[in-house]
């Protein structure tokens, strides 16, 4: 893969029931997803979230899996953060290996079942157009 030296920065509202995708952040060393979630109503007092282990990102780009290599303010499964009221709001990153920087769409996995969905999130649009550019 050619490096380069700029970041892009994407500022997006892609919404996945009380997930929101906030902005993807791509340089020559990560890809950072940034998200807000707040507990879903169906739920009581007392809720967690957390990241499964194996969540990666697919892109039309590539063939590769990009597997999280770290997180920041979620807990990666089995552990757990805990909601202290219904209205609590939880703002956490994912960081992936560094996607190429073109056009394309990417698909977040947390889990690849049909039973499973956690926080899928698929064919989000990264067009290069859309997106600020930050040098170095």
């Amino acid at each position: 893969m050619k490096t380069s030296d700029k970041t892009l920065i994407w500022h997006l509202d892609v919404r996945r029931k009380t997930l929101q995708l906030l902005r993807v952040t791509l340089n020559e060393f990560t890809t950072r997803l940034d998200f807000g979630y707040q507990m879903d109503t169906m739920y009581d007092y007392d809720w967690w979230i957390n990241i499964d282990p194996n969540t990666h990102l697919l892109t039309s780009a590539s063939t590769k899996k990009f597997r999280m290599q770290d997180q920041l303010n979620i807990a990666t499964a089995p552990n757990k953060n805990m909601y202290k009221a219904r209205t609590d709001w939880q703002f956490f990153s994912l960081f992936f290996a560094p996607l190429p920087q073109e056009d394309q769409k990417i698909s977040l996995i947390e889990f690849e079942t049909a039973t499973r969905t956690g926080f899928n999130m698929y064919d989000i649009e990264l067009q290069l157009k859309d997106s600020m550019e930050m040098k170095r």
